[in-house]
Protein backbone atom coordinates (compact mmCIF):
# COMPACT_ATOMS: atom_id res chain seq x y z
CA UNK A 1 0.00 0.00 0.00
CA UNK A 2 1.72 3.83 -0.98
CA UNK A 3 1.95 5.99 1.28
CA UNK A 4 -1.02 9.05 0.67
CA UNK A 5 -0.30 12.94 1.25
CA UNK A 6 -3.32 15.36 2.29
CA UNK A 7 -2.84 18.27 0.56
CA UNK A 8 -2.10 21.74 2.56
CA UNK A 9 -2.91 24.82 2.87
CA UNK A 10 -0.65 27.90 2.45
CA UNK A 11 0.21 31.26 3.87
CA UNK A 12 1.75 33.90 2.47
CA UNK A 13 4.77 35.32 3.84
CA UNK A 14 5.09 39.16 4.03
CA UNK A 15 8.79 40.51 2.69
CA UNK A 16 9.68 44.15 2.50
CA UNK A 17 11.18 45.93 -0.17
CA UNK A 18 13.40 49.05 0.08
CA UNK A 19 13.77 52.21 -2.49
CA UNK A 20 16.99 53.52 -2.35
CA UNK A 21 17.03 57.59 -2.96
CA UNK A 22 19.43 59.39 -4.39
CA UNK A 23 19.82 63.21 -2.91
CA UNK A 24 21.18 66.24 -5.74
CA UNK A 25 23.36 69.07 -3.72
CA UNK A 26 22.98 72.50 -5.32
CA UNK A 27 25.86 75.29 -4.73
CA UNK A 28 24.68 78.74 -5.76
CA UNK A 29 27.34 81.63 -6.19
CA UNK A 30 27.53 84.49 -3.68
CA UNK A 31 28.28 88.42 -4.15
CA UNK A 32 26.73 90.95 -6.91
CA UNK A 33 27.89 88.78 -9.58
CA UNK A 34 26.42 85.96 -11.53
CA UNK A 35 28.76 82.50 -11.44
CA UNK A 36 28.12 79.60 -13.15
CA UNK A 37 26.57 77.29 -11.04
CA UNK A 38 28.07 73.87 -9.73
CA UNK A 39 26.28 71.00 -9.36
CA UNK A 40 27.37 67.98 -7.73
CA UNK A 41 25.92 64.95 -6.77
CA UNK A 42 26.12 62.39 -4.30
CA UNK A 43 26.64 58.39 -6.03
CA UNK A 44 23.85 56.13 -6.06
CA UNK A 45 24.17 53.08 -3.17
CA UNK A 46 23.77 49.76 -4.21
CA UNK A 47 20.26 48.57 -2.50
CA UNK A 48 20.69 46.25 0.12
CA UNK A 49 18.33 43.75 0.33
CA UNK A 50 16.56 44.23 4.42
CA UNK A 51 16.32 40.41 5.52
CA UNK A 52 13.25 40.19 7.65
CA UNK A 53 13.69 37.63 10.13
CA UNK A 54 11.64 34.48 11.11
CA UNK A 55 9.68 33.58 14.14
CA UNK A 56 10.81 29.67 13.98
CA UNK A 57 10.60 27.39 17.15
CA UNK A 58 14.48 26.37 17.49
CA UNK A 59 13.30 24.31 20.59
CA UNK A 60 10.43 22.73 21.89
CA UNK A 61 8.62 21.38 25.25
CA UNK A 62 9.92 17.24 25.52
CA UNK A 63 8.04 14.48 23.93
CA UNK A 64 5.82 12.74 26.86
CA UNK A 65 5.83 9.64 24.59
CA UNK A 66 7.48 6.72 25.82
CA UNK A 67 11.14 7.37 25.01
CA UNK A 68 11.23 3.24 23.49
CA UNK A 69 7.89 4.13 21.79
CA UNK A 70 7.82 4.56 17.78
CA UNK A 71 5.48 7.44 18.19
CA UNK A 72 8.53 9.09 19.96
CA UNK A 73 10.90 7.82 17.03
CA UNK A 74 8.97 9.04 14.77
CA UNK A 75 8.90 13.08 15.66
CA UNK A 76 12.00 12.62 16.75
CA UNK A 77 12.56 11.66 12.73
CA UNK A 78 10.63 14.90 11.97
CA UNK A 79 12.22 17.50 13.86
CA UNK A 80 15.61 16.62 12.58
CA UNK A 81 14.47 16.43 9.24
CA UNK A 82 13.03 19.86 9.47
CA UNK A 83 16.18 21.03 11.44
CA UNK A 84 18.44 20.01 8.29
CA UNK A 85 15.68 21.86 6.24
CA UNK A 86 15.90 25.06 8.12
CA UNK A 87 12.45 25.01 9.17
CA UNK A 88 11.40 25.49 13.02
CA UNK A 89 10.37 22.25 14.82
CA UNK A 90 7.04 21.11 15.78
CA UNK A 91 5.31 20.71 19.28
CA UNK A 92 3.80 17.44 20.73
CA UNK A 93 0.09 18.39 20.99
CA UNK A 94 -1.88 15.53 23.06
CA UNK A 95 -5.58 16.31 21.43
CA UNK A 96 -3.74 16.17 18.14
CA UNK A 97 -2.41 12.81 19.31
CA UNK A 98 -6.22 11.85 20.18
CA UNK A 99 -7.46 12.23 16.54
CA UNK A 100 -4.40 10.22 15.16
CA UNK A 101 -5.52 7.57 17.32
CA UNK A 102 -8.70 7.93 17.08
CA UNK A 103 -8.58 8.08 12.94
CA UNK A 104 -5.75 5.11 13.01
CA UNK A 105 -8.38 3.05 15.05
CA UNK A 106 -11.00 3.65 12.09
CA UNK A 107 -8.05 2.61 9.63
CA UNK A 108 -7.88 -0.70 10.71
CA UNK A 109 -10.86 -1.62 12.02
CA UNK A 110 -12.50 -0.66 8.02
CA UNK A 111 -9.43 -1.88 6.64
CA UNK A 112 -10.80 -4.57 3.50
CA UNK A 113 -7.75 -6.51 4.50
CA UNK A 114 -8.74 -6.75 7.61
CA UNK A 115 -12.29 -7.60 7.40
CA UNK A 116 -13.94 -4.23 7.02
CA UNK A 117 -15.80 -3.21 3.61
CA UNK A 118 -12.91 -0.19 2.77
CA UNK A 119 -10.45 -0.09 0.16
CA UNK A 120 -8.16 2.48 1.13
CA UNK A 121 -6.40 1.92 -2.41
CA UNK A 122 -9.46 3.89 -3.89
CA UNK A 123 -10.63 7.47 -3.85
CA UNK A 124 -13.04 9.38 -2.16
CA UNK A 125 -15.59 10.41 -5.55
CA UNK A 126 -16.72 13.76 -3.42
CA UNK A 127 -13.25 15.23 -2.66
CA UNK A 128 -10.77 12.99 -5.00
CA UNK A 129 -8.84 12.20 -2.20
CA UNK A 130 -7.36 9.13 -0.94
CA UNK A 131 -9.81 7.06 0.93
CA UNK A 132 -7.00 6.63 3.76
CA UNK A 133 -8.41 10.46 4.57
CA UNK A 134 -12.46 10.07 4.10
CA UNK A 135 -14.21 8.39 6.93
CA UNK A 136 -17.63 7.44 6.66
CA UNK A 137 -20.26 8.59 9.70
CA UNK A 138 -21.83 4.85 8.92
CA UNK A 139 -19.03 3.30 9.93
CA UNK A 140 -17.41 1.68 13.18
CA UNK A 141 -14.83 4.30 14.60
CA UNK A 142 -15.94 7.37 12.98
CA UNK A 143 -14.64 10.66 14.44
CA UNK A 144 -14.96 12.85 11.61
CA UNK A 145 -15.15 13.55 7.41
CA UNK A 146 -11.86 14.83 6.92
CA UNK A 147 -9.14 15.78 9.38
CA UNK A 148 -10.17 19.10 9.96
CA UNK A 149 -13.21 17.21 11.48
CA UNK A 150 -11.75 14.80 13.51
CA UNK A 151 -9.30 17.17 15.34
CA UNK A 152 -12.58 19.34 16.25
CA UNK A 153 -13.69 15.94 17.69
CA UNK A 154 -10.65 15.75 19.59
CA UNK A 155 -11.20 19.53 21.21
CA UNK A 156 -7.90 20.56 19.27
CA UNK A 157 -8.87 24.30 18.58
CA UNK A 158 -6.12 25.13 15.75
CA UNK A 159 -6.86 27.41 13.00
CA UNK A 160 -5.61 24.38 10.79
CA UNK A 161 -5.07 20.71 10.59
CA UNK A 162 -3.38 19.23 7.81
CA UNK A 163 -2.64 15.03 7.83
CA UNK A 164 -0.54 12.45 5.99
CA UNK A 165 -0.64 8.76 6.31
CA UNK A 166 2.12 6.33 5.98
CA UNK A 167 3.22 2.29 6.73
CA UNK A 168 6.57 1.30 8.99
CA UNK A 169 6.18 -2.29 7.77
CA UNK A 170 7.13 -3.52 11.62
CA UNK A 171 10.30 -1.66 10.69
CA UNK A 172 9.72 1.36 13.39
CA UNK A 173 8.35 4.79 13.75
CA UNK A 174 11.95 6.45 12.15
CA UNK A 175 11.80 4.28 9.24
CA UNK A 176 7.94 5.15 8.94
CA UNK A 177 9.05 8.82 8.71
CA UNK A 178 11.73 8.23 6.84
CA UNK A 179 9.54 7.04 3.80
CA UNK A 180 7.75 10.26 3.67
CA UNK A 181 10.70 12.32 3.50
CA UNK A 182 11.73 9.50 0.43
CA UNK A 183 8.99 10.94 -1.72
CA UNK A 184 7.69 14.37 -3.78
CA UNK A 185 4.78 15.47 -2.25
CA UNK A 186 4.53 14.15 1.61
CA UNK A 187 8.04 16.04 1.70
CA UNK A 188 6.25 19.13 0.51
CA UNK A 189 3.30 18.44 3.05
CA UNK A 190 6.44 18.03 5.90
CA UNK A 191 8.24 21.50 4.94
CA UNK A 192 5.08 23.21 5.93
CA UNK A 193 6.97 26.63 6.98
CA UNK A 194 3.88 27.86 9.40
CA UNK A 195 2.63 24.44 10.88
CA UNK A 196 3.69 24.34 14.59
CA UNK A 197 2.10 21.06 16.28
CA UNK A 198 2.34 17.64 15.70
CA UNK A 199 0.21 14.76 16.90
CA UNK A 200 0.76 11.12 15.77
CA UNK A 201 -0.42 7.43 16.44
CA UNK A 202 1.63 4.42 15.33
CA UNK A 203 -0.09 0.94 15.00
CA UNK A 204 0.48 -2.26 16.09
CA UNK A 205 -1.20 -3.90 12.79
CA UNK A 206 0.88 -5.96 10.19
CA UNK A 207 1.25 -2.79 7.67
CA UNK A 208 2.04 -0.69 10.53
CA UNK A 209 -0.17 2.18 10.08
CA UNK A 210 0.68 5.21 10.94
CA UNK A 211 -1.29 8.76 11.47
CA UNK A 212 0.29 12.16 12.04
CA UNK A 213 -1.57 15.18 12.10
CA UNK A 214 0.06 18.77 12.06
CA UNK A 215 -1.90 21.85 13.22
CA UNK A 216 -1.04 25.34 14.22
CA UNK A 217 -3.10 28.24 16.59
CA UNK A 218 -0.51 31.00 15.26
CA UNK A 219 1.75 30.93 11.98
CA UNK A 220 5.88 29.68 12.68
CA UNK A 221 7.45 31.68 9.65
CA UNK A 222 11.06 31.78 8.18
CA UNK A 223 13.11 34.65 7.36
CA UNK A 224 12.40 36.53 3.98
CA UNK A 225 15.74 35.01 2.80
CA UNK A 226 15.21 31.09 3.42
CA UNK A 227 16.88 28.85 1.30
CA UNK A 228 16.02 25.37 2.35
CA UNK A 229 17.41 22.12 0.86
CA UNK A 230 17.24 18.46 1.04
CA UNK A 231 19.25 16.19 1.67
CA UNK A 232 21.15 18.72 3.52
CA UNK A 233 24.92 19.73 2.97
CA UNK A 234 27.47 16.95 3.95
CA UNK A 235 24.30 14.88 5.24
CA UNK A 236 25.05 11.00 4.95
CA UNK A 237 23.52 7.96 4.99
CA UNK A 238 20.69 9.22 1.59
CA UNK A 239 18.35 6.23 0.66
CA UNK A 240 19.06 5.66 -3.00
CA UNK A 241 15.83 5.83 -4.88
CA UNK A 242 12.33 7.66 -4.41
CA UNK A 243 9.57 5.87 -2.06
CA UNK A 244 6.01 5.00 -3.73
CA UNK A 245 3.18 7.50 -3.19
CA UNK A 246 -0.30 8.05 -3.81
CA UNK A 247 -0.15 10.48 -6.04
CA UNK A 248 2.33 9.21 -8.25
CA UNK A 249 4.37 12.49 -9.81
CA UNK A 250 6.04 10.35 -12.51
CA UNK A 251 2.86 9.09 -14.47
CA UNK A 252 5.50 7.18 -16.72
CA UNK A 253 6.11 5.32 -13.92
CA UNK A 254 4.11 2.33 -12.26
CA UNK A 255 3.59 2.00 -8.68
CA UNK A 256 2.83 -1.51 -8.70
CA UNK A 257 6.49 -2.94 -10.22
CA UNK A 258 10.01 -2.12 -9.84
CA UNK A 259 9.85 1.32 -11.83
CA UNK A 260 10.72 3.41 -8.68
CA UNK A 261 13.72 1.29 -7.12
CA UNK A 262 15.17 1.31 -10.66
CA UNK A 263 14.37 4.29 -12.39
CA UNK A 264 14.27 7.08 -9.52
CA UNK A 265 16.65 8.31 -7.51
CA UNK A 266 16.26 9.74 -4.13
CA UNK A 267 14.42 13.05 -4.39
CA UNK A 268 16.84 16.50 -3.94
CA UNK A 269 14.56 19.68 -3.56
CA UNK A 270 15.29 23.21 -2.55
CA UNK A 271 12.65 25.66 -0.99
CA UNK A 272 11.89 29.38 -0.55
CA UNK A 273 9.31 31.07 1.66
CA UNK A 274 5.83 30.04 1.17
CA UNK A 275 4.24 32.22 -1.42
CA UNK A 276 7.13 33.20 -3.17
CA UNK A 277 8.08 31.40 -6.89
CA UNK A 278 11.13 30.17 -7.24
CA UNK A 279 12.23 29.58 -11.31
CA UNK A 280 14.86 27.35 -12.53
CA UNK A 281 17.83 28.02 -14.23
CA UNK A 282 19.93 25.01 -13.51
CA UNK A 283 19.57 22.15 -11.39
CA UNK A 284 22.11 19.23 -11.30
CA UNK A 285 23.05 16.33 -9.86
CA UNK A 286 26.86 14.50 -10.66
CA UNK A 287 28.75 11.47 -9.14
CA UNK A 288 32.24 12.87 -7.46
CA UNK A 289 34.48 12.16 -9.63
CA UNK A 290 32.85 12.24 -12.91
CA UNK A 291 31.77 15.41 -15.01
CA UNK A 292 28.36 14.85 -16.35
CA UNK A 293 25.59 14.85 -14.54
CA UNK A 294 22.57 12.22 -14.53
CA UNK A 295 19.72 12.81 -16.15
CA UNK A 296 16.88 13.93 -14.57
CA UNK A 297 13.60 14.74 -13.78
CA UNK A 298 12.33 18.53 -12.47
CA UNK A 299 9.48 18.75 -11.04
CA UNK A 300 8.16 22.45 -10.20
CA UNK A 301 4.27 23.58 -9.90
CA UNK A 302 4.51 24.59 -13.28
CA UNK A 303 4.74 20.77 -14.80
CA UNK A 304 3.65 18.84 -11.83
CA UNK A 305 1.00 16.74 -13.09
CA UNK A 306 -1.07 16.29 -10.07
CA UNK A 307 -0.84 20.44 -9.48
CA UNK A 308 0.14 19.42 -5.72
CA UNK A 309 3.60 21.58 -5.65
CA UNK A 310 3.72 24.92 -4.06
CA UNK A 311 5.19 27.50 -6.32
CA UNK A 312 7.98 27.74 -3.71
CA UNK A 313 9.76 24.49 -4.65
CA UNK A 314 12.09 22.64 -6.76
CA UNK A 315 12.39 18.76 -7.17
CA UNK A 316 14.79 17.04 -8.95
CA UNK A 317 14.81 13.28 -9.33
CA UNK A 318 17.33 11.20 -11.60
CA UNK A 319 15.64 9.01 -13.78
CA UNK A 320 18.60 5.97 -12.21
CA UNK A 321 18.96 5.16 -8.13
CA UNK A 322 21.83 6.35 -6.76
CA UNK A 323 24.81 4.46 -5.89
CA UNK A 324 25.47 2.64 -2.36
CA UNK A 325 28.26 4.87 -0.41
CA UNK A 326 28.91 7.26 -2.87
CA UNK A 327 28.89 10.83 -2.60
CA UNK A 328 26.79 12.95 -5.11
CA UNK A 329 27.40 16.74 -5.67
CA UNK A 330 24.20 19.24 -6.36
CA UNK A 331 24.06 22.73 -8.40
CA UNK A 332 21.26 24.86 -8.57
CA UNK A 333 21.18 28.46 -10.33
CA UNK A 334 17.67 30.11 -10.12
CA UNK A 335 15.31 32.82 -9.08
CA UNK A 336 13.63 33.43 -6.15
CA UNK A 337 10.81 36.12 -6.93
CA UNK A 338 12.96 37.54 -9.80
CA UNK A 339 16.16 37.82 -7.47
CA UNK A 340 18.87 35.25 -8.46
CA UNK A 341 20.30 32.83 -6.22
CA UNK A 342 22.96 30.03 -6.70
CA UNK A 343 23.14 26.74 -3.86
CA UNK A 344 26.17 23.58 -4.27
CA UNK A 345 26.39 21.17 -1.94
CA UNK A 346 26.88 17.70 -1.76
CA UNK A 347 25.24 14.68 0.02
CA UNK A 348 26.98 10.98 0.79
CA UNK A 349 24.54 7.92 0.44
CA UNK A 350 24.22 4.65 2.54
Amino acid sequence: MSISFSRARSFPAKRISVLALASALVACGGGGTASTPVTSTTPTMPTTPVVTPGDTQTTVPALTYAATSEEYAFVTALNDFRSKVGLGLLAQNTKLDAASANHLSYLITNDVNNGGTVNFNTYDSTTGRSMLHIENGALAKFTGIQEADRAKFAKYDGSYVGEEVTFGGKQGGAVAFATLAQTVYHRAGLMMQNVREIGVAVGTDQSQTVVMEMGLKTNQSVASDYVGVYPANGQTGVSLHAYVEAPNPFPDLSTANSDFPTKTSYPISVSVVTGNTIAVTTFTVTEAGRAAPMDARLLTRSNDPNAYLSSNVAFLIAKAPFKASTTYNVKFAGTNNGAAFTKDWSFATK
